[in-house]
C-alpha cells in the first residue's frame, strides 16, 4: 500500500473513543456503542478508498446501528473490520478495557468469518508458532510456553476472561501451577496483552470469531501466534458457517486463514483504561487519548499521546 492509512484510521478509532468515553458510566449499554460506530463511520467515510466492511459482529442485531457495507470517498478497494467499542459493558458501566479497533487491508484479503464462538490460544513472537497445540491440554500448552519462555510455570501468566463458561480452563490452568490474570471483557485487548508480553503470556479462552480476525491482523504486523477452532452447538450453526465458505468443522484457523496480506494497518485507541491502552483523559480545554498503530509491510508501530483541542465545540 502506497499510504500508509495506519495514520488515517486512527483518526477514526480516536473519534469512537473520544465519543464513547463522553457517556462512559451512563449505564446505557446500547447506546454508548451506537454513538461509537456512528463516530467511527463519519471518520472512515472521508478516506480516499472503496472499503468493504468485513465481519460485523452486530449486524443481526436491530437494536445496533448497522454499519454500512460499504465506506470511503472513492479510490483502491480495500477491505476493512472495525470494531468501534470492544467492552461496550464495560464502558457503559465505567469498568476498564473498553476500546476501539480497525483494520484496513487490500481487497479480498479478510476471511469472512461467521458469527459464532471461537476458543483461541494467542502468545507472543518470543513463543513462535511450533509450541501451540489447539487440540492438546490447556496444560499441555501452558507448560509448552513455560519451556520456550525459560519460565516455571508458576511464573507463566494466562489471561482468560471471566466467564462461566470457562471454569473448567481456569481449574485446568490453576492445576499446573500457572498464574491467572482474569478480565471481565475485552478479548482483543487481553490478546494484545500476551502478544506484546507485558502483562500476559498467553491468553485462552472463548470469545467471538470475527474478534479473531482482528487478532489477527494485529499478529500479522507485530508477531506472535494464534490457533482458533469454532464451536458449533447445532446444525443451524454448521449452515452458518457453510455460508461463509467453511466445511471443514474441525479446522484450526490461523493467522493466514483468517487474513491474508502483508499489507495490513491496525489502530486502536483506548476508551477505558485497559490491558494494553490507557483510556481517554477530558481535561479544561479538550481531551487526551493513547492510541496504537502497526503496520505489517515495515513491522513498524506506534504508540500515540494525543491531545486533542475542543475550543467551545467537541470534535465528536
Amino acid at each position: 500500500m502506497n499510504t500508509n492509512y495506519g495514520m488515517e484510521i486512527v483518526r477514526a478509532t480516536e473519534m469512537a473513543a473520544l465519543t464513547a468515553a463522553r457517556i462512559q458510566g451512563l449505564g446505557n449499554h446500547d447506546d454508548i456503542l451506537n454513538q461509537a460506530r456512528k463516530a467511527i463511520v463519519k471518520t472512515l467515510d472521508r478516506l480516499m478508498i472503496n472499503g468493504s466492511v468485513i465481519n460485523d459482529r452486530f449486524a443481526d442485531r436491530k437494536e445496533i446501528c448497522k454499519l454500512p457495507t460499504t465506506l470511503g470517498g472513492g479510490g483502491p478497494d480495500m477491505d476493512l473490520m472495525i470494531v468501534a467499542l470492544e467492552a461496550q459493558h464495560a464502558a457503559a458501566d465505567g469498568r476498564n478495557n473498553a476500546t476501539s479497533y480497525t483494520v484496513i487491508t487490500e481487497d479480498g484479503s479478510i476471511q469472512s468469518i461467521p458469527n459464532l464462538r471461537m476458543y483461541k490460544i494467542v502468545v507472543g513472537p518470543e513463543v513462535g508458532g511450533e509450541v501451540i497445540d489447539i487440540n492438546q491440554s490447556p496444560a499441555a500448552n501452558v507448560k509448552r510456553v513455560a519451556r520456550v519462555l525459560r519460565k516455571y510455570t508458576d511464573n507463566v501468566t494466562v489471561c482468560i476472561l471471566n466467564r462461566k463458561r470457562h471454569q473448567d480452563l481456569i481449574n485446568e490452568v490453576r492445576s499446573c501451577g500457572a498464574r491467572i490474570k482474569l478480565i471481565e471483557e475485552g478479548e482483543i485487548s487481553g490478546c494484545l496483552a500476551a502478544i506484546s508480553g507485558e502483562k500476559a503470556d498467553i491468553y485462552m479462552g472463548y470469545g467471538y470469531a470475527p474478534e479473531g480476525t482482528v487478532v489477527a491482523a494485529a499478529i500479522s504486523c507485530l508477531g506472535g501466534y494464534m490457533e482458533g477452532k469454532i464451536s458449533y452447538d447445532n446444525d443451524s450453526d454448521r449452515q452458518e458457517a457453510m455460508s461463509h465458505g467453511i466445511h471443514d468443522f474441525d479446522k484450526v484457523f490461523r493467522v493466514e486463514d483468517m487474513i491474508n496480506s502483508s499489507r495490513i494497518s491496525f489502530a486502536a485507541t483506548g476508551v477505558t483504561d485497559g490491558e494494553f491502552l490507557e483510556g481517554v483523559r477530558f481535561t479544561a480545554t479538550g481531551a487526551v487519548t493513547h492510541s496504537f498503530v502497526a503496520r505489517s509491510e515495515t513491522r513498524t508501530y506506534r504508540n500515540l499521546t494525543t491531545r486533542h483541542f475542543f475550543d467551545y465545540n467537541p470534535v465528536f
